[in-house]
């Protein structure tokens, strides 16, 4: 079930949410980390957590503690394998760090992108497209615009391809399989999407959604993988629900947790970045958790901030 052994104290669930960022160990009581900003995006991998708020910045926990390291408006955070940070910025600016968050530079090609994007749409809520995702392939990174498709660089974004063939091109999130780096899953507009090349092309996964707003994703490889992902009916995220899929993708089938189905705010789904078949859901105010790839859960607690986004550090 682990992938691999860990080397850090972990943090547990991370939940971002309107009041701050909460942390809570399974079993124990929660952890009120971060307070006073609105937190809409986090994620985790080996050790380091980025949080990142509208109107607080980027937060980074390094393994000691949660410390501010990115002024300004952050509408999306990601931590790659290779262990750089990127935050998307309202304005359209991608941002990296390779030090764990003490210095920054701008990835200027994505301004570039966008500038010349006639026929690109934002995502709704969004005043400009923005970056809603950053995934690392097996050469170069693939970043996901909301409103403006996939594109590939492989030179820290001196040069840009567009990768989104079959794509819808209002783009939530992009996921990339924990052991196949040109296996990708998009969440969008018009539902789930899958690529086998890298982001080349796109095949659209919709069989048994009821509805078609993409949220967060969780990948547990396998062969075939199983999928969990939460989705809307209308934009950004309202009346939700989970599913699974046991074919990666092929068909789909809602969750139940304890005769819930639906819930006014999307939930939230993650899964350890160095564990196979656990996966963790925020469902209103409940967390809840499966350890055999999505086909049954346990609550594991109640009474919690209700989630814009979570991570999961075990």
């Amino acid at each position: 079930m682990v992938i691999r052994r860990r080397t850090y104290e972990p943090l547990g669930i991370i939940i971002a949410h309107d009041g701050g960022i909460t942390t809570v160990v399974p079993g124990g009581d929660p952890d009120k980390a971060v307070e006073g900003h609105e937190f809409t995006s986090v994620d985790y991998r080996d050790g380091v957590a980025i949080a990142g708020s509208p109107e607080g910045g980027a937060w980074v926990h390094n393994g000691k503690r949660w410390e501010h390291r990115w002024a300004g408006n952050a509408r999306s955070v990601s931590v790659l394998a290779s262990g750089d940070l990127y935050v998307g910025a309202a304005a359209g600016q991608l941002y990296r760090s390779t030090d764990l968050g003490e210095t920054w530079e701008e990835i200027e090609g994505v301004m570039n992108v966008i500038k010349h994007g006639t026929q690109f749409v934002p995502n709704a809520g969004e005043a400009r497209v923005v970056v809603q995702g950053v995934a690392q392939v097996e050469e170069g990174v693939l970043v996901g615009l909301g409103g403006g498709s996939a594109w590939h660089t492989r030179d820290n974004g001196k040069s840009w391809t567009r990768r989104g063939e079959g794509l819808n091109p209002k783009i939530h999130g992009i996921w990339v399989h924990p052991e196949h780096a040109d296996r990708l899953y998009a969440t969008t507009d018009a539902g789930v999407f899958r690529s086998e090349d890298e982001g080349f092309s796109w095949l659209q996964s919709m069989g048994g959604l009821d509805r078609s707003w993409g949220g967060s994703l969780a990948i547990m490889p396998g062969a075939p993988d199983a999928l969990v992902v939460a989705m809307a009916r209308t934009a950004p995220g309202e009346t939700g629900t989970v599913f699974r899929s046991p074919n990666g993708g092929v068909s789909w089938n809602r969750i139940e947790l304890e005769g819930d189905d639906e819930w006014p705010k999307i939930p939230c789904v993650a899964r350890p970045w160095d564990w196979e078949d656990v996966v963790f859901v925020m469902a209103g105010s409940k967390l809840w958790a499966s350890h055999d790839r999505g086909k049954n859960f346990i609550e594991l607690g109640d009474g919690l901030p209700v989630a814009n986004a979570i991570a999961a550090s075990l």
